[in-house]
């Protein structure tokens, strides 16, 4: 009976939340409705319609555009696509977009309540450029699958994404295909059309692509990548966005970059809360 408890006391210890004065808090967002829930459930994704003032959205796209570097060194990312990586270490315009309520409220209802940031990055595509891979964003994860909750990924269009302008290709469905199938010719696909402001959220095991751009327009987008507190994130968000600008930023995003703990000390520095790099108090 005795090494029961011990072993159950164990357990406790290494699940509990052992921060002392940065205890560990949930991101707080809206609450998705059941319906789009289940639609999220079902076909891998959603489309949130009109989320962003004119005013944020105008401020939001004059700073990406501002960011945007060189076309791309390979044909996943594009060689007729720009793209901007560590967003958040260059501008504040996008914050908002980065730690939506209405994200944050999909964010954990559907992967987690003290998420992380895993990529955010500027893309741009360009007239001329020809379809993306397929590919899916948990797709660097081992066992993503069936069904396993290791992202979710949003983006915001700035531009109208049409069928001919390279909007998101999107499998519906695919986020429950088993590990070894991949979009073929028999598997249809839909293009994500949606209007500036609008945001296709998206469970990170959905198979998708940047699509073909047939026209004289270039089509803007803020992808927003998150994952489970336990993994890896694709950015180094320690290194992209320095202590000296997390300090100026509004929560949640601090805990977004990784200035948490996963229980029971995941995340430490020194054996304390990352926290205490940007308040040295006691």
């Amino acid at each position: 009976m005795s090494e029961t408890r011990t072993l159950e006391s164990q357990n406790d210890l290494f699940t509990a939340d052992l921060a002392g004065k940065h205890k560990q808090t949930a991101v707080i967002g809206h609450p998705p409705s059941s319906d789009l829930l289940k639609a999220y459930d079902r076909d891998g994704y959603v489309i949130l319609k009109g989320l962003l003032s004119d005013e944020v959205r105008e401020t939001a796209e004059a700073a990406l555009r501002n960011l945007l570097g060189p076309t791309g060194r390979n044909d996943f990312e594009g060689f007729k696509t720009q793209r901007a990586y560590a967003v958040l270490a260059k501008t504040r315009a996008l914050d908002l977009l980065i730690a939506h309520p209405q994200i944050l409220g999909i964010l954990k209802a559907r992967l987690h309540a003290q998420p992380l940031l895993s990529a955010s990055l500027a893309i741009n595509i360009g007239p001329g450029e020809t379809p993306q891979l397929p590919h899916a964003d948990d797709g660097f994860y081992p066992d993503m699958r069936p069904d396993a909750r290791h992202g979710l990924s949003a983006i915001w269009a700035f531009d109208p994404f049409t069928k001919d302008n390279g909007a998101t290709r999107i499998w519906p469905g695919s986020h429950r295909w088993a590990s070894d199938r991949r979009p073929g010719p028999e598997d249809p696909w839909t293009p994500a059309v949606m209007e500036p402001g609008d945001a296709l959220v998206f469970h990170g095991g959905l198979w998708h692509a940047g699509g073909e751009n047939t026209t004289g327009d270039s089509r803007l987008a803020l992808t927003a990548q998150y994952c489970a507190p336990w993994l890896r994130t694709q950015e180094n968000m320690s290194l992209s966005v320095p202590p000296d600008v997390v300090r100026t930023l509004d929560p949640p995003l601090p805990s977004l970059l990784g200035y948490q703990i996963h229980p029971p000390f995941m995340g430490h520095v020194n054996g304390m809360h990352p926290n205490r790099l940007l308040d040295p108090s006691p």
